[in-house]
């Protein structure tokens, strides 16, 4: 495993489906290049509590939300829930761009039906 140490803080979380039998994993303080292709974008940190960086955008089935255009928008990462969170004012905003939320239902007949939904850093 080919790994190169990085001295700022850094992380980074590698998702994958119990179906694929690759476990899911969780790095901190390294870039593991096993596990990832193409360039890497380093993102400023603008909130150092919660490692919190810029959202430029909302994109659900190709179509931005709109939802952080000209507002500071921030993302947060969190390893400790498996959910998103968002204030009440994107999640009106996300359900009018079609968005399902638990009340803002959309009935589906298998997952891929649900939609892409893309978080632009």
């Amino acid at each position: 495993m080919d790994q190169k140490l990085i001295e700022n803080g850094i992380f980074a979380f590698y998702l994958t489906s119990e179906k694929s039998g690759i476990p899911s994993e969780l790095t901190f303080g390294y870039i593991d290049e096993s596990k990832y292709t193409g360039d890497i974008h380093w993102a400023d940190v603008k909130m150092q509590y919660m490692f919190g960086v810029q959202l430029d955008d909302i994109v659900f089935n190709g179509k931005s939300s709109g939802i952080c255009k000209g507002k500071g928008c921030l993302i947060t990462f969190d390893s400790g829930t498996s959910l998103m969170s968002f204030p009440p004012a994107a999640v009106k905003g996300l359900a009018l761009a079609g968005v399902p939320f638990e009340k803002h239902v959309k009935r589906c007949k298998s997952a891929k039906d649900f939609g892409n939904l893309d978080l632009m850093i």
